[in-house]
């Protein structure tokens, strides 16, 4: 497999037409996330990895797509990925599930309509003053990144930067600390020109307390200071649930494959 550089990047972005996602954004400007090609001489299909996330392109019923998805593991390190391609190519779909190997399963997500929110401050406000008082809301910093890297469960707000000084240079984040430990947060998973994809985790003994809810509105209104928008997916109903709260639009759902290497 064969790793785009960043200035052959351009010979692949149509194959990513359709799919409104900021993590393809970003490895197509050369931020974040590496793309992957069988062949660089007019290739019909391509592979993006970014983080847990796999994206394919291109013609999914080409020899080159095949491979890709056969040899998806050689290039992403993960214990497991989701597979996400555009739903005018639904055949991306029957191939990723027919590769036994990977021990495809087909996973609904929840889409938020990409666009320039015009959010309520008020809102936003409300549920940031709403964090019970044994809590504290605090921007990231090299201490809360370090925090975030050592647990599972919040890895994903910063685990595609190359260091903290990488994070702290390109991304930003809210946490909500308890006596300092990190115990929720809302964090740009990814960056690229002109906006950034946040990403919002709690550890499982402080959920329902509205806490990644305030984190979520803290880092929106610091996004609406900066000009820059604030992309939302969701995952699970939950996250669809905090995003409508805050003032995103619903979109539907979308099919993902979740895949996992053989020796897991």
């Amino acid at each position: 497999m064969i790793l785009v550089k960043k200035d052959q990047l351009n010979q692949i972005t149509a194959l990513f037409e359709g799919i409104e996602d900021s993590m393809v954004k970003a490895c197509l400007q050369g931020y974040l996330g590496n793309a992957y090609v069988k062949s660089l001489d007019k290739p019909k299909a391509a592979l993006i990895v970014s983080g847990e996330y796999s994206f394919f392109g291109g013609e999914p019923s080409s020899d080159e797509a095949e491979y890709l998805v056969q040899n998806l593991f050689a290039v992403n390190p993960s214990e497991s990925t989701v597979g996400i391609f555009s739903e005018s190519k639904p055949d991306w779909e029957k191939l990723l599930l027919s590769i036994p190997r990977n021990s495809p399963v087909a996973v609904s997500r929840f889409g938020i309509v990409q666009m320039d929110y015009a959010f309520d401050e008020t809102v936003l406000e409300g549920y940031i003053s709403a964090v019970p008082k044994e809590f504290e809301l605090s921007q990231f910093n090299e201490d809360i990144y370090c925090q975030a890297m050592r647990e599972d469960w919040s890895k994903e707000f910063c685990e595609i930067f190359s260091s903290s000084e990488d994070y702290l240079t390109r991304g930003i984040g809210f946490a909500a600390l308890n006596n300092g430990k990190l115990v929720s947060g809302a964090s740009s998973q990814t960056v690229y020109d002109g906006g950034i994809e946040i990403q919002i985790a709690t550890d499982k003994n402080y959920t329902g307390r509205g806490l990644a809810t305030a984190c979520a509105a803290a880092l929106i209104k610091e996004c609406s200071k900066r000009k820059i928008r604030p992309c939302w997916d969701a995952a699970n109903l939950t996250s669809k649930k905090i995003a409508l709260k805050l003032g995103y639009e619903y979109k539907g759902e979308y099919m993902t494959i979740h895949m996992k290497p053989p020796c897991y």
